[in-house]
């Protein structure tokens, strides 16, 4: 017995660990570049040696407790069950706890598994404050030696913007300082005129974008109140700025936003502040999950420090077919400019859930891994059942009972054994995902929803797992079962 034992889960290892080579290079293709270290992973030397004894221990305690009983057998108990056909009420109890374990465990990784899926699609589905179709994105970082001025920089943009709207397939284009999602840095404190300076530690913070005239239009961020920059904001007028609606919300309540006026930091000069021109919806700049910060916009012809980084474009297809137009405009103004992360907003807005989504795929793996088990122990279990009780079976027949009777009676025990396993399930998972709490967004770690559709789900492979061996018990002869016990 034990022999056997050990040879069957040496060789399951043996599986698994082939399994998991080839797994693993299937997982390090759907790591995100943003996880550090990530493409180092690999199984050294440490993973197989535990491979390998994790394997001989199973073989050695799952093959032990039955040699134990069997080569020490009570002959008065083995001939009075001989003729039933059963095994002792003993070992059906360590096979039913067993099975019961496994849905246990089998429900608490699927809850967690469930609320994950559930909290991606509710962060996918979030409005980021912009239309990601149809934009193409590059970078086009302009070299101070080479562009040190505001006017070179200007002029600059101004040639490229008009030189891509003018190329087929192109709706508008647009650049800003940080695409959203991209950056979280640019934090700015900010003065509100008529109201008193607060002490330095709280002086309000707001995030600072400067960006060109069409960035809006481009991004398809709606403008709420007043208008967007025009050609009417140059250098030589006074300064204009576009602010968020949590912004307008934060610092105005109950006003009109649109002629007040703030300046960054606590510069002195008059010159330094800036008219509130229009309102714009709020964009999530860093996160999908975190909500958006009061926002404020400058325009590149008026900002004299921050030149933009990023170009984007809005194209009425798919967006890299364009990319090489694009980027050959970018070089017919300035051969030597260097364009780089050619990228589409759909592209970046799915990166910005990586982590999320490897959190979800890694937890569903293991999840549909713990629900085969569970299928397959109950299956198992049911199976031998049915072996065992063909004696029983038999006799019910003889005496009346129908094929329905015998399908419910093993599917029925089945739905016991799964039924205490997923109440069990239930109250472990009730008490484990709360650690969740901090991985998960728009749901809760209890959710009602997540909670019965996966009982519900499981309830039904261990009815399936069950039916099976249930089917072949409904086909078994009375007259061959009795004449063979």
């Amino acid at each position: 017995f034990l022999t056997e034992s050990v040879l069957l889960a040496a060789l399951g290892g043996a599986v698994g660990l082939l399994l998991a080579v080839f797994g693993l290079k299937l997982l390090t293709t759907l790591i995100p570049p943003n996880l550090s270290q990530a493409k180092a992973i690999s199984i050294d030397a440490t993973v197989l040696g535990f491979t390998f004894l994790i394997s001989l221990l199973t073989g050695v305690i799952f093959g032990l407790v039955p040699a134990l009983q069997a080569s020490r057998p009570n002959l008065n108990e083995a001939l009075k069950e001989g003729g039933k056909g059963t095994s002792s009420a003993g070992r059906n109890s360590v096979r039913s706890l067993l099975v019961v374990a496994e849905v246990a465990i089998a429900l608490l990784l699927l809850v967690g598994a469930g609320l994950m899926i559930n909290s991606f699609f509710r962060l996918r589905s979030v409005d980021p404050g912009f239309n990601s179709a149809n934009l193409l994105t590059m970078n086009v970082v302009l070299p101070r030696s080479k562009y040190p001025n505001r006017a070179k920089r200007t002029a600059f943009y101004n040639e490229i913007l008009q030189r891509i709207e003018s190329l087929p397939g192109v709706e508008s284009a647009g650049v800003i300082t940080n695409l959203p999602l991209t950056f979280k840095g640019n934090n700015s404190g900010v003065t509100i005129e008529g109201r008193p300076e607060p002490p330095v530690d709280q002086i309000p913070i707001v995030i600072s974008r400067v960006v060109s005239d069409g960035y809006f239009r481009t991004m398809g961020i709606a403008l709420s109140k007043g208008r967007e920059f025009s050609s009417q904001d140059r250098a030589d007028t006074r300064a204009s700025i576009i602010v968020s609606e949590s912004t307008a919300r934060t610092f105005w309540p109950d006003e009109d936003p649109i002629g007040k006026r703030l300046k960054m930091g606590r510069y002195d000069s008059d010159e330094a502040w800036m008219s509130v021109v229009g309102v714009v919806k709020d964009v999530r700049q860093f996160e999908l999950d975190i909500d958006p910060k009061p926002q404020v916009y400058f325009t590149y012809s008026q900002m004299p420090y921050f030149a933009p980084r990023d170009l984007v474009v809005r194209t009425s297809g798919d967006p890299l077919q364009l990319a090489a137009a694009v980027r050959n405009e970018v070089w017919a103004v300035d051969k030597d400019q260097p364009v780089s992360n050619v990228s589409t907003m759909e592209a970046i807005l799915a990166q910005s859930v990586a982590r999320e989504r490897f959190n979800m795929l890694l937890l569903a793996i293991f999840a549909g891994v713990a629900l085969a088990l569970a299928a397959v122990g109950i299956y198992g279990v049911m199976s031998y059942s049915v072996t065992q009780r063909t004696h029983e079976i038999g006799v019910r027949m003889a005496l009346g009972a129908n094929r329905s009777d015998v399908l419910k009676l093993v599917v029925g025990q089945g739905v016991k054994l799964v039924s205490v396993g997923v109440a069990i399930g239930l109250v472990s998972a009730f008490a484990l995902t709360r650690v969740m709490e901090s991985l998960l967004f728009g749901v809760s770690a209890t959710d009602p929803a997540t909670f019965a559709v996966i009982s519900i789900v499981l309830v039904a492979v261990a009815m399936f797992a069950s039916y099976i061996p249930a089917r072949r018990a409904t086909k078994v002869d009375p007259m061959i079962a009795l004449r063979y016990e």
